[in-house]
């Protein structure tokens, strides 16, 4: 028998008193990450998008994702370092991953991962805080943590240095475990003894990681908030479930901000009489147009974003003829985050301008080579 994630739930929301969501979340089996930035203005937004895209189909166990968060501790860094604009920008990262029958845990941070079995919850990692280290010491309770007017300070975040200290952890888990990933706008504003009453209310995973939100919110919401549930579950070598795709979310307004919406299929022509004539001009018509939106298909490209807001490079025209009938297809998605990217950069780059294949590879480097940082390999569709 194996272990797999039966289940899934996430939310994540403003909360009652900030302007912009600085969360991000990934959901890409066997990785799943909550991430908080901080940095204000764009920068909070722009260093959790790349923590948790850089995890985005990470497969492995201790070694694969130390590296994967150190390598993207080093772009943060750097991007913080060569663009004014992102100064100061830093994130927490906690992250989980499926190695067989046990959780690999790697954290920086006070975002926090949890266990809850058998009813009882169970705190998973230690959060890197100001607060966090003088409980650890026995100076502050953690009651007394709770309501520290410095309990918003961290001690560690990717991006504040080169090099980053990383808590990995290798957690033995079993059928029925429930997961908690959350970040500290939760568990600044609901108790642990809350959580757990919420989460032994059951109910499916996405109810309860929407519960946990209204919960901080209800509770003030002086923080973005985001919640992860994965419920583990048993399967043997001859279950033959299907694999599910993998999902990034990553902060609410930075998923295709900038990109227009596709068009949308036209009203139908209502049918009525028509004569031989009409007939032929019609039927001339459509062979003319199938022709040019066969030369379009091969010929047309443009730069959009995918659902999981990764930017690509289409071939076709950006139509839908039905919702599951497109004129174009995703030839080249790269691993950019349209997150990363200014209103400015998203409005101009994902304007659907149709082109050679030529014109939108141009767009692309044009945007990577302005970003060094940003300059990561593609991947095939």
């Amino acid at each position: 028998m194996m272990l797999v994630v039966r289940e899934t739930g996430a939310c994540s929301d403003v909360g009652q008193v900030r302007q912009s969501n600085e969360d991000a979340l990934v959901l890409s089996d066997p990785v799943f990450a909550v991430a908080d930035g901080m940095g204000g203005a764009r920068a909070g937004e722009v260093a959790s998008a790349m923590a948790v895209a850089a995890l985005h189909g990470l497969q492995g166990g201790e070694q694969p994702l130390a590296q994967a968060i150190e390598d993207v501790n080093v772009r943060i860094h750097t991007a913080a370092t060569n663009d004014p604009s992102l100064l100061g920008m830093g994130t927490t990262i906690t992250a989980a991953m499926l190695d067989g029958d046990a959780l690999v845990l790697g954290h920086v941070g006070d975002s926090r991962a949890y266990l809850f079995r058998s009813g009882r919850l169970q705190q998973l990692t230690d959060d890197h805080s100001l607060v966090g280290e003088l409980v650890r010491r026995g100076t502050l309770t953690p009651a007394e943590a709770e309501r520290h007017p410095q309990r918003s300070v961290i001690t560690r975040a990717l991006g504040a240095e080169p090099r980053v200290d990383i808590d990995v952890l290798r957690i033995a888990i079993e059928a029925d475990d429930l997961i908690l990933l959350c970040s500290d706008g939760l568990t600044g504003m609901v108790s642990d003894s809350e959580i757990t009453r919420i989460l032994r209310g059951g109910g499916s995973l996405e109810h309860l990681a929407q519960h946990l939100v209204t919960a901080a919110n209800d509770a003030g919401g002086e923080d973005n908030v985001t919640t992860v549930l994965l419920r583990m579950g048993s399967r043997g070598v001859e279950d033959t479930e299907p694999e599910r795709p993998p999902i990034v979310i990553l902060p609410p307004t930075a998923l295709v901000s900038g990109a227009l919406p596709l068009p949308t299929t036209p009203e139908p022509i209502r049918r009525g009489g028509l004569n031989l004539l009409t007939v032929g001009i019609v039927a001339a018509v459509g062979v003319v147009l199938a022709v040019a939106i066969a030369l379009g298909l091969q010929w047309a490209h443009f730069v959009g974003a995918t659902p999981t807001g990764r930017v690509a490079i289409y071939q076709g025209l950006p139509f839908e003829v039905t919702s599951n009938v497109t004129l174009y297809r995703a030839i080249t998605i790269t691993d950019v985050p349209t997150a990363v990217l200014s209103e400015d950069q998203r409005a101009t780059l994902l304007d659907q301008r149709i082109g050679s294949l030529g014109s939108a590879e141009d767009r692309v480097a044009t945007l990577t080579s302005a970003s060094p940082w940003l300059r990561l390999p593609p991947s095939t569709p």
